[in-house]
């Protein structure tokens, strides 16, 4: 597996600042590869150092099972579980899940660990966490601490600094958007004569006081000009409403199905079985709005969300971004054939993104502030003494804001030219096969994907590793797909491999390559002419599965000759 540039910049970062400190945070948004970061970090600190001993939390077991693939095959280390009936600390990493080790009598056979990795870490100020913590401390004073989250700023006041001392690396939103790695969101705020009564509602216990919230947006009339503006803008789209109260939800979820739309609530009181029977419903569009009061905001994510709608004010900048990420994923086309997602609506009716900004904007101050020669590029945070990176707008221990000057409220540069930066920074290289940019290949030794245009609207990537079935990628911008296939090139391959792939440029086909061409009915006039053993390699994966590919690209018949 290949690291992407970021995920290579935040391991380097991790790793330095647990050497200094003995224990720092990642803040990395969905979408992202926090578990991926995770284990290129366990990797090569158990490189580094034979006897490392790794241990790490999660809150869920299907947390638990999602990391432990993830990061076996990344780190590829023995690895055991810690958790319900399971009790084994073989593993030279274990997954431990936290309500089993919050219990002292679980912990006894913990023994000495090198690292404690903390996954979704903004829970640990709880005092299952720090119990943990505290003995893993006890055990090896010199215990590295790596926190991995996507939003470490807490709503409830607890603040991370009693654990961490720093912020070793963070990503804003808007570098994975522009990267193509995320859909944009299209951010509309939209004022149903509620501003001024919503300016009013105070804040308490570290939040607004919903309920007042509620007696504000909680209106037969209000909850009816939701429903108008949401079938103006996205009446098409799956949507996820977030409400201040749980009445408030319940009553919004109703206005929409006065309207005929298919609308459920989800709440924090519904039975687990039912909760997840009635998501999987809303995956396969059997219900086409969930109404919620802040359940859905982490551990939560269904790829067709196309519409956010915000009905609750949000004091913490954090909050918003949690809300907003539930529908900036791109869709699988396997799992969902149809579904074709480039952005993601958001209908603001409480003045959320006129106090926090349009998330999709939102860079950090790092290309405006220059450390100098020689000088760390970090911040020491006024209000907590956190040390953070030098672009920090808002602390993430405990929300200091960085005052901005005009001209730092422009998108950062260096996204700006996604698709051109992201074929640069690829290991593998884009060969253009037509010289027309409609129909593009990378090939590793172990996989191959490719981009299409489909000559109407839509990019298709698609991609196939060795002994395996063809798979298509991704349906959307030529960014996103293009980000899709390269990642899909990541996963299979090695470093090594795309090294080794890219000198076949200087090499010209090979004699056995010549005749598959021709066998595989290749009419290039110009192949005699300079044709490279990797272009080659290229064209024949597209020669041998070009059926495969263009009913990928015109599921409905509509092909053309490529």
């Amino acid at each position: 597996m290949i690291p992407r540039d970021y995920q290579r910049a935040a391991v380097a970062a991790a790793r330095a600042k647990t050497a200094a400190h003995g224990n720092t945070l990642v803040a990395l948004p969905v979408g992202a590869g926090k578990t991926a970061v995770a284990g290129f970090y366990i990797a090569e600190e158990a490189a580094a150092k034979p006897g490392a001993r790794f241990l790490v939390l999660q809150h869920t077991d299907e947390l638990i099972e999602q990391n432990r693939a993830t990061i076996g095959r990344v780190a590829g280390l023995p690895a055991s579980v810690v958790k319900a009936e399971r009790d084994d600390w073989s593993g030279q990493v274990v997954f431990g899940s936290v309500q089993t080790l919050a219990r002292s009598a679980r912990r006894a056979r913990m023994g000495q660990v090198s690292h404690l990795v903390i996954d979704e870490c903004h829970r640990a100020a709880a005092d299952s966490y720090q119990a943990i913590i505290a003995d893993a401390r006890a055990a090896n004073p010199n215990l590295k601490l790596l926190g991995l989250s996507a939003t470490p700023e807490r709503g409830d006041g607890r603040s991370l600094r009693r654990t961490f001392s720093n912020v070793a690396f963070h990503l804003p939103i808007a570098a994975l958007i522009a990267q193509g790695i995320l859909v944009p969101p299209r951010t509309f705020t939209i004022d149903l004569g509620v501003a001024d009564d919503l300016e009013r509602v105070g804040a308490s216990a570290g939040d607004f006081d919903m309920d007042a919230a509620a007696r504000v947006l909680n209106r037969a009339v209000v909850n009816e000009a939701v429903v108008a503006h949401w079938r103006e803008r996205a009446g098409d789209r799956r949507t996820i409403a977030f409400c201040a109260t749980v009445a408030h939800a319940e009553a919004v979820a109703a206005a929409f199905r006065a309207a005929g739309i298919t609308a459920e609530t989800v709440t924090g009181e519904m039975p687990a079985k039912e909760r997840a029977a009635l998501l999987a419903r809303f995956d396969r569009g059997e219900v086409q709005v969930i109404t919620n009061c802040m359940v859905l905001t982490e551990g939560f994510d269904s790829q067709p969300v196309g519409c956010i709608v915000v009905l609750r004010p949000m004091l913490h900048r954090g909050t918003f971004v949690q809300a907003i990420g539930r529908g900036l994923r791109k869709v699988d086309p396997e799992r969902f054939p149809g579904v074709v997602k480039t952005d993601c609506v958001v209908l603001d009716f409480a003045g959320a993104a006129l106090r926090h900004g349009c998330i999709e904007h939102d860079g950090t101050l790092a290309e405006e502030e220059d450390p100098g020669p020689g000088q760390a590029p970090y911040k020491t945070c006024p209000d907590c003494a956190a040390e953070v990176p030098l672009g920090t707008v808002a602390c993430p221990f405990c929300g200091h804001v960085w005052q901005r000057k005009l001209r730092e409220r422009r998108p950062l540069q260096r996204f700006g030219l996604t698709e051109i930066d992201l074929l640069d920074r690829s290991p593998f290289r884009w060969w253009d096969m037509h010289g027309d940019g409609h129909a593009m290949i990378a090939s590793g030794f172990d996989a191959w994907a490719g981009v299409f245009f489909d000559g109407e609207r839509h990019w298709h990537a698609v991609g196939k590793v060795r002994q395996g079935r063809l798979r298509h990628l991704g349906v959307g911008e030529r960014a996103q797909v293009l980000a899709g296939a390269d990642d899909f090139l990541r996963q299979a391959e090695t470093s090594a491999a795309a090294t080794k792939s890219r000198l076949w440029l200087n090499h010209p086909a090979s004699p056995r390559q010549r005749e598959l061409l021709v066998k595989a009915g290749d009419a290039d006039p110009g192949l005699d002419f300079g044709l490279s053993k990797y272009a080659a390699n290229c064209r024949l994966n597209f020669l041998w599965h070009r059926q495969q590919i263009l009913a990928a690209v015109f599921p409905n018949g509509i092909a053309r000759a490529a």
